[in-house]
């Protein structure tokens, strides 16, 4: 991760250029704008909020008073909305409400609770669907246009008291340009917010995330819901959404779990017309947010100091070179070597080599493998490479950016996945995370 700009995939139009501060969300994610003929930087804030969404946050004290986390965004009027949804097989109350909702490809309201994941609790089908027929009376909108989201501890039954004492007067609390305050009441163990935005022209996207702990998509314990004015059915979102999660968001891991809960949303008022050039641009500005969002969140997870990516080239498919660039990054043996700046690249040849039933790739060949770690070559075909080892543990140590690149075959098919070292503090946050 040397080059101070850079294409972040070779057929999308996404560049990444590294701050020079320690802070991985101060890299800079732009794209090249096909409306108005320059580049365009993803804005690290909500300075851009699309017309005509209003939004509220209260305390309900779900899990501790005094704390924002219960949150509603409503748009004006129906618009169109899709999501990508967890693939656990124990998911939550309020993404299987969330899969009906979006089925018709609209929605008016994003309703969130934090604290508590509404999961494997007695009741959590009838109390989703009792908080929606709430928000519906309070709001004025159908049930049926209503996105429930949930995240927490699971196995805890929700507050209905609590929420049902919360509702009322929700609707006078609604502002425009409040998305902010959302931002902070959907978080639970995050360092903080984490959101972004873009402007081209009349098109506006922005888009706000959480997550620290419990990710490995396919999706983990993530909620990230985008907003905007561009007039795309609830069909088209989903195709636009979908490929940017697919690289992206599910491109990612802290520790190998997946949640329950979670949920890449996307909600449009349908206010902006869009041609060819601004369609590419919508394109483009969701691509680039999700790698944005994507990094931001490894990067202030649970207890990490430092964000690895980790890109594999292999000669069989992409599918093959995602599944080993995960094993590498999920490795608690490479994560602990990251965190005290070891370049042991053993512990890649270990990852890459652990078997999986889903890879279509038989043997590894020794003397075709390339291995690199903040791009000096550690590796060379059967052969370790002559290095100043101290020099190398030295700038790890230093680095908040760690890569680690590997090369099996000529490299035909190449995926990048993103992840995190694993510090003492993890185990600390996670020792104590219901009590």
């Amino acid at each position: 991760m040397k080059d101070s700009k850079r294409k972040v995939f070779d057929d999308w139009n996404a560049h990444l250029e590294v701050a020079s501060s320690a802070d991985p969300a101060d890299d800079v994610v732009s794209f090249a704008s096909k409306s108005i003929g320059r580049d365009v930087n993803v804005e690290g804030s909500l300075v851009h909020q699309p017309d005509g969404i209003r939004c509220a946050a209260v305390s309900a004290g779900i899990k501790y008073e005094g704390v924002l986390d219960f949150t509603v965004v409503k748009l004006d009027a129906p618009g169109s909305a899709a999501a990508v949804f967890t693939r656990s097989l124990c998911p939550s109350y309020a993404v299987l409400y969330g899969r009906e909702v979006l089925a018709n490809g609209r929605a008016q309201v994003l309703s969130v609770i934090s604290k508590n994941a509404n999961v494997f609790t007695p009741h959590g089908d009838a109390d989703t669907r009792t908080m929606a027929s709430w928000l519906s009376e309070e709001l004025g909108v159908a049930a049926t246009d209503i996105v429930p989201s949930c995240t927490g501890v699971i196995g805890v039954a929700l507050p209905m008291d609590k929420i049902k004492a919360a509702i009322p007067g929700f609707g006078a609390k609604l502002r425009p340009g409040k998305l902010e305050d959302a931002a902070r009441a959907i978080l639970t163990t995050d360092r903080g917010p984490k959101v972004c935005s873009v402007r081209v022209g009349d098109l506006v996207v922005c888009a706000m995330a959480k997550g620290a702990g419990m990710i490995e998509p396919n999706m983990a314990t993530m909620l990230v819901y985008f907003f905007t004015n561009a007039d795309v059915d609830g069909p088209a979102l989903h195709a636009v959404l979908a490929g940017a999660v697919d690289r992206t968001f599910n491109s990612l891991t802290v520790d190998s779990d997946t949640s329950t809960s979670d949920t890449v949303a996307i909600f449009s008022t349908r206010k902006v017309a869009l041609d060819d050039a601004k369609r590419a641009d919508f394109e483009a500005a969701v691509r680039a947010m999700s790698i944005k969002l994507a990094r931001d969140i490894v990067a202030q997870s649970e207890g990490a100091t430092k964000l690895i990516e980790c890109t594999v080239r292999v000669d069989s498919s992409p599918e093959d070179a995602k599944i080993m660039a995960k094993k590498v990054v999920n490795s608690p043996l490479v994560k602990t070597a990251v965190h005290g700046g070891d370049p042991n690249w053993g512990r890649v040849v270990m990852a890459i080599g652990k078997p999986d039933d889903r890879l279509t790739l038989g043997a590894i060949d020794r003397s075709r493998v390339v291995i690199a770690m903040m791009g000096q070559v550690v590796f060379s075909r059967a052969e370790p490479i002559a290095i100043d080892l101290d020099a190398l543990s030295r700038e790890l140590k230093a680095s908040t950016r760690v890569s680690i690149d590997v090369r099996i075959g000529e490299g035909r098919h190449a995926a990048t996945v993103w992840g995190c070292d694993l510090s003492r503090r993890y185990v600390e946050i996670n020792a104590e995370y219901m009590t």
